[in-house]
């Protein structure tokens, strides 16, 4: 009973805590330019979370710590709930997760409801938020309980288990992925040693004595990759100027508050895995509604709880993907890594001790995402309207400006032109692995975890002289170092999977291939054998007989 109680009561210490941030002005400043940026970024096809991270960490490090927090919550927040708005008026997703909303709220919009379908995806997205942090807050406090059995063993083992999940539930090759993290970590290993600060692998160039900035590389591997990547593309759509947009009778809303409520705990539990993400989250949520509706014949066709299930779990993922990395210190998805380097890079070590050794970090997560939540409360439905305007921009202009925006944010950091270069040079890199299928968020994980990879191996095994068994059998330890392998063997078995349907992928087209040539040769051949006029003659003429005209009439010439 005791324990429930403390529970309640750090729980609410947390949350008030959290709230009372929000009492300075300068907060709210930055909880508004963070959701306008993200909801911008999050309209933009394309650009989603990891890219408007990426974009605007680098201006974050003359920030306090609880400042850079805040922004990058709102700007997390806004770009959820921006990329439902394109989906929605022009049937262009913003990002993956909100491809399911185009079914059902582009079908409302063509059918003249789209202030039905924007008011859906505004209530399910704050609602989705908001309660999802509550369950963050419940899920983040019971890890501070678990803190003090942590030792080095056991914090060795958790960065294993994030470099492996984030290994085995992204991209479809598990031998790639590893290959992705061993080349990170090789990358991490230049500079200082972080046991001994000795220099290392820097070749006597001046520059490299104190190592490449993981902010650098994560920002060319997650950000500039794709926007290489993204010139390759074409975006064409056809954007209507005048659409009806007004707020429906709040009694059509009310029905959804199951569909909303589902999508919630769906969307935070699949976004606490790591690696799973939004994209998922929306799915499951979205097929969950579908099983439970009572019309689930016009789902795909216009229906308003396929949209509020869809867009509450990828607003809800937001809340859930920061448990394992604030919680763990293993990041859910690729705009995690970016948030894991900002904190990291301030000085902040994200995992188990968070909550007892950096309290203001948890509670300035609180306040971004409550501060986030409450201004598109009040404002979101505004901004849908005007960023209509916004879809007309054309593509290459935005990435220009984005790779402009890359260039001055890291140039910034330390005012050094080989960062700049460093940072595109990882660019390519990451295009060219996403080009071959190897995952770039596994790469920029490795190079953020290396560190504290290494350290922690290297100082536990001095407490254990050296003796490894005795390292691994701690009990945590094997217990977390048992689920890595058992993430490794779900990754494998995936690989196999997606191996076997490339097989029968290919062995069909081969089949289908070859019949399409034997109908071809064989019309060809009965279409060399039809009589006709012209052939008739030749072959009479051929064979010495004469040709006589029909009816006795004369062949026209």
């Amino acid at each position: 009973m005791d324990a429930i109680l403390d529970f309640f009561g750090d729980f609410g210490n947390s949350f008030v805590s959290g709230a009372a941030i929000l009492a300075d002005p300068m907060i709210w400043v930055a909880v508004a330019i963070g959701s306008l940026i993200g909801v911008v970024l999050g309209a933009l096809p394309g650009v989603g979370t990891t890219l408007a991270y990426a974009l605007i960490l680098p201006f974050t490090f003359g920030l306090d710590i609880t400042t850079t927090i805040v922004l990058l919550m709102s700007v997390s927040v806004g770009a959820q709930y921006g990329n439902s708005i394109p989906a929605i008026l022009v049937g262009v997703p913003g990002t993956p997760a909100a491809a399911l909303t185009v079914l059902d709220g582009h079908a409302l919009h063509k059918k003249g409801d789209s202030g039905f379908a924007l008011a859906i995806a505004w209530v399910s997205s704050i609602s989705g938020q908001v309660v999802s942090i509550l369950f963050f807050i419940a899920a983040v406090i019971p890890l501070a309980a678990i803190a003090y059995f942590f030792l080095q063993p056991e914090l060795f083992a958790l960065y294993l288990f994030g470099l492996v999940a984030i290994v085995s539930l992204t991209g479809k090759n598990v031998l790639k992925g590893l290959l992705a993290v061993g080349l990170g970590l090789t990358l991490a290993l230049i500079g200082l040693d972080p046991v001994n600060s000795t220099a290392r692998f820097t070749f006597d160039i001046p520059w490299l004595r104190t190592g490449i900035a993981p902010a650098i590389l994560v920002i060319g591997l997650l950000a500039v990759s794709e926007l290489f990547r993204q010139t390759r593309q074409h975006f064409q759509w056809d954007v209507k100027s005048k659409f009806n947009a007004k707020f429906p009778n709040i009694r059509r809303l009310l029905p959804l508050w199951p569909a909303t409520l589902s999508g919630t705990a769906i969307g935070t539990l699949i976004g606490a895995v790591p690696g799973a993400g939004a994209t998922p989250a929306a799915m499951i949520a979205y097929q969950n509604a579908r099983v439970i509706s009572k019309h689930p014949e016009k789902f795909g066709k216009g229906a308003p709880d396929g949209i509020a299930s869809n867009e509450a779990a990828q607003n809800a993922s937001n809340s859930g993907e920061l448990i394992p990395t604030l919680g763990l210190g293993i990041p859910g998805s690729g705009s995690m890594v970016l948030l894991l380097a900002a904190l990291t890079l301030n000085g902040f070590v994200p995992g188990p001790f968070l909550v007892s050794e950096s309290p203001q970090l948890f509670f300035a997560v609180i306040a971004g995402l409550l501060g986030s939540s409450i201004f598109l409360m009040l404002t979101g439905w505004v901004i849908a309207r005007l960023l209509l305007r916004l879809l007309t921009v054309n593509r290459s202009v935005v990435i220009i400006l984005s790779l402009v925006t890359v260039v001055l944010g890291v140039y910034s950091l330390s005012f050094r032109i080989t960062d700049v270069l460093l940072c595109f040079a990882a660019g390519a890199l990451g295009y060219f692995m996403l080009r071959y299928g190897y995952s770039t968020a596994a790469i920029a994980l490795a190079v953020v975890l290396a560190g504290g990879f290494e350290a922690s191996l290297r100082r536990g095994m001095s407490i254990f002289d050296d003796n490894f068994l005795n390292f691994v059998s701690r009990p945590i330890t094997l217990v977390i170092i048992i689920l890595a392998f058992a993430f490794l063997v779900i990754g494998i078995r995936r690989t196999a999977k997606f191996a076997t349907a490339e097989r029968l992928l290919v062995a069909r087209q081969v089949v289908a291939h070859h019949e399409a040539n034997q109908s071809g040769g064989t019309k060809d051949a009965a279409t060399s054998t039809e009589s006709t006029p012209a052939a008739d003659a030749a072959a009479s003429g051929r064979s010495g007989g004469d040709t006589a005209p029909p009816s006795g009439k004369d062949t026209p010439s």
